[in-house]
């Protein structure tokens, strides 16, 4: 009654390759039906743009699949294909149009390899989230679940116990011949103990790994090990225990997973029991999910698989038709999102950085609307613009991190950044209309060193637009201070403000931007000093930073502000 479905290749590419002048796989991606619950109602999107922006991005992911399939590599990696694809499916839907793209055909060099059909075709999986996966168990009773072990997915067809072919998943109907492969990795038997005229396994496979924790290390291109070693032109010099066999599928095996577990075993395919559970209720597909993410295994996987028993005869499977077997992947490691728009922020220095707003995304449940891609110059080297579909994830404390382009924009603007130059160390000193982001910028830094605390940039910035603060230490004057509202907190923040007479002139200084080094600020008693060649020279200054210094120094609004901070520590020391 019961009988163990044949998977198919249960990562996100088919695996046949094809190279020219060498023999190469590629691995065909398992289709999903699934829209997330983050992606956008059909009814807010454009159908102009989506129709074009559909078709580019199908056209897109046509030449990825097919220059995998044909010559072995691929311009992503899965976990972005996955997305892309599932956010090409969705696009499909909302249009009432296929979400199955094309399936691309194999054209083998017949000097390098040989196509051939598989005894039963590998069908390929559904992908479905927790709750479709706890509709799919509850209409079912229980299930058998297994990890999704990542690799390169393969037929082994016996005869008469005699290892006769082992076939590479290719489109799932046939594949390449990879036979003589088989006789160089150990995990293979070449001879079985059975005298049926036929045994044809499905399954998976990988590259070992030592106490590999998918949750930490993820999928560290497990499987493009074992595709790089089975594309070699060349004959391997000698057997590897390099490469691991997981099978996961007996097609015409014993009727029931019981059975086949045991009969497994007998022929020489232990792996399965240890790594099939039988699952009655949710709570224990979340048990075992958790366990193949966060505990050491001997292999990279990407998810769970759940099977139930009975399957339909193997002669009405067809590729991409399988409502028996399902699979629930771990969460991504990274989301793929729009950018909207380019903000360039100037700091204090009049260094640049540079903010993309994105389409809203979330990733291990934080929203991300904006983006920081750093510096002018990473921003440049980074090469993001509008339009551009970027990765993100998460780095250091959940803090959102651009990772690559994706996908370039059809028509890329580069935005004009002429009228950046205005802005250098030496600039907006006082906040003109085109000055107020660095002069609150300077504002910030100034608080920051002065240990103002309930203070925020966003306080700064309203004392600037409408309590008429053009200087940076405007703020020191009472009549300034009286004019703002009368309120309990407005009063606290007073009582900081007038804490900074305290402070040590070295504070002043580094807070209003002088170009010194700490040891250098330290030397500094007075004000004054900074007027004195004397003590200059004896301050040891490189040329570059007598320089810097003495233009700082002839700016009128720095030798304005020097005046307040004299006359508050002159003040304090009184």
């Amino acid at each position: 009654m019961w009988k163990i479905l044949s998977l198919g290749k249960r990562g996100t590419f088919a695996q046949i390759v094809y190279a020219i002048s060498i023999m190469v796989i590629f691995c065909n991606y398992s289709f999903s039906n699934i829209i997330t619950s983050e992606k956008l109602d059909c009814s807010k999107l454009n159908k102009t743009q989506l129709a074009y922006e559909s078709q580019k991005l199908g056209e897109r992911l046509r030449q990825w699949n097919q220059s995998y399939r044909l010559l072995g590599n691929s311009p992503v990696d899965d976990e972005t294909y996955d997305q892309l694809l599932d956010m090409w499916q969705h696009w499909q839907r909302c249009q009432n149009l296929s979400d199955h793209p094309p399936v691309v055909g194999l054209t083998i060099n017949k000097q390098h390899s040989k196509i051939v059909k598989h005894p039963v075709v590998h069908t390929g999986l559904k992908k479905l989230t927790q709750n479709q996966i706890a509709h799919w168990l509850k209409a079912r009773g229980n299930a058998w679940l297994q990890p999704k072990v990542d690799g390169v997915a393969i037929s082994l067809v016996y005869h008469y116990g005699k290892l006769a072919s082992m076939i590479s998943r290719g489109n799932g109907i046939e594949g390449l011949e990879w036979r003589n492969k088989a006789d160089f990795i150990n995990a293979i038997p070449k001879q079985i103990p059975t005298i049926q005229p036929q045994l044809i396994l499905q399954g998976e496979l990988y590259w070992t790994l030592q106490e590999h924790v998918q949750e930490h290390s993820g999928g560290i291109n497990a499987r493009s090990r074992v595709a790089g070693w089975l594309m070699r032109k060349n004959e391997p010099s000698k057997p590897t225990n390099d490469i691991g066999l997981f099978v996961w599928a007996w097609p015409d095996g014993p009727s029931s997973m019981q059975e086949q577990l045991q009969s497994l075993v007998k022929l020489g395919f232990p792996m399965m029991t240890s790594h099939t559970h039988l699952v009655e209720s949710m709570e224990q597909v979340k048990y075992w999910q958790t366990y193949y993410y966060q505990q050491p295994m001997p292999f990279a996987t990407d998810g769970v698989v759940l099977k139930t028993f009975p399957t339909p005869k193997t002669s009405a499977w067809h590729v991409n038709v399988n409502s028996w077997a399902v699979a629930w992947k771990y969460p991504y490691r990274t989301e793929i999102s729009k950018v909207k728009k380019l903000d360039f922020h100037v700091g204090r220095t009049g260094n640049m950085s540079v903010v993309a707003e994105i389409e809203p995304i979330k990733i291990d449940s934080k929203n991300v609307k904006k983006l920081h891609l750093g510096t002018l110059k990473s921003w440049r080297h980074k090469n993001v613009l509008v339009g551009d579909l970027i990765q993100i994830t998460l780095a250091g404390h959940g803090i959102p991190k651009f990772k690559t382009v994706v996908l370039q924009a059809e028509n890329r603007v580069l935005p004009d950044l002429s009228h950046l130059k205005q802005y250098h160390y030496f600039s907006c000193f006082i906040p003109s209309t085109s000055c107020q982001q660095q002069f609150v910028a300077r504002l910030t830094w100034l608080g920051k060193q002065l240990g103002i605390k309930g203070i925020s940039q966003a306080t700064w910035q309203e004392w600037v637009e409408k309590q008429q603060l053009t200087r940076l230490t405007m703020w020191l004057s009472s009549s300034w201070r009286q004019n703002l509202p009368k309120t309990k907190k407005v009063q606290s923040l007073i009582s900081q403000l007038k804490n900074t007479y305290k402070q040590p002139l070295a504070h002043w200084l580094k807070g209003i931007g002088i170009p010194l080094k700490d040891k250098q600020l330290s030397l500094i008693s007075h004000v004054s000093q900074l007027n004195e060649a004397e003590f200059l020279v004896s301050m040891d200054l490189s040329k570059k930073q007598k320089s810097k210094l003495t233009k700082w120094l002839s700016e009128p609004e720095v030798q304005a502000i020097l005046k307040d901070i004299n006359e508050v520590t002159m003040t304090e020391n009184k």
